[in-house]
């Protein structure tokens, strides 16, 4: 076979399979949607929500979508449908192939557990309030107070807000996260924690300065503490500046 013959036969080939391929879009994108994938990952976080109830969430949203057109699917409406579950985060909707709906998405990680007035709740790094869960419990610092505001899941209020600030900073500085258990904020704004070790209340006040009050705290649990005895003291107070004020066991402060 002469040259241009086989120059022409490769171009009609090349020419057949793109009309092939373009035929093939056209029906993929006028078939209807054939299910709904969900894929979420976790990480080392406990799992708390699942990929049906999050499948569950878009098809209420959006009760048609499995009767409509591959081409016609609105991606940013099905992400916005999954965003309604409160546990997920980085949201990506696609169309396959095959011509399935595919959300890809991440699972918030709870840096604290909030107890307010009689919900109970959690809080990311990123301050996303979630509800608590059946299917699985995060061991993560707990926190409560004498809330005088309403809580709004969209706008975190003061007292909320003072709590997160300690808790994320808590998170990332593992060295200090290790020392406190419990977050407890009174009416007036100042906070309390609860050591994991010794019978005392630690008075942090507000959030203010935390590196130099956990520095002081630190400090003072291994060089004072070790020496005065872990039961001597019934509050230690970091609020004034460059000072640990410590009230004994039955002693007015």
């Amino acid at each position: 076979m002469k040259r241009p013959y086989k120059i022409l036969i490769i171009i009609l080939g090349a020419l057949l399979l793109a009309v092939l391929v373009v035929a093939a879009n056209i029906s993929r994108s006028r078939s209807a949607v054939r299910g709904v994938e969900v894929n979420i990952r976790y990480g080392r976080t406990p799992q708390l929500v699942d990929e049906q109830t999050v499948r569950d969430s878009i098809l209420a949203a959006m009760p048609a979508l499995l009767q409509h057109p591959v081409g016609s699917v609105d991606r940013e409406a099905v992400a916005a449908a999954a965003a309604r579950v409160p546990y997920l985060k980085d949201i990506n909707a696609s169309v396959s192939v095959s011509g399935k709906v595919v959300l890809r998405a991440r699972q918030r990680r709870p840096i604290a557990r909030l107890y307010y007035g009689i919900k109970e709740l959690y809080i990311d790094d990123e301050g996303a309030v979630m509800p608590s869960s059946t299917l699985g419990n995060c061991n993560v610092l707990v926190m409560g107070g004498e809330f005088t505001e309403p809580l709004r899941l969209d706008s975190l209020n003061a007292q909320v807000t003072a709590l997160w600030q300690v808790a994320r900073f808590l998170d990332e500085e593992s060295r200090y996260g290790d020392l406190i258990d419990q977050l407890f904020i009174e009416r007036d704004g100042d906070i309390l924690m609860v050591p994991k070790l010794g019978g005392h209340v630690v008075e942090l006040g507000t959030p203010d300065d935390l590196d130099g009050k956990f520095a002081m705290l630190l400090a003072f649990y291994r060089k004072g503490m070790p020496r005065a005895g872990w039961d001597t003291y019934s509050r230690v107070s970091l609020k004034y500046h460059g000072q640990v004020v410590c009230t004994k066991r039955n002693e007015t402060k």
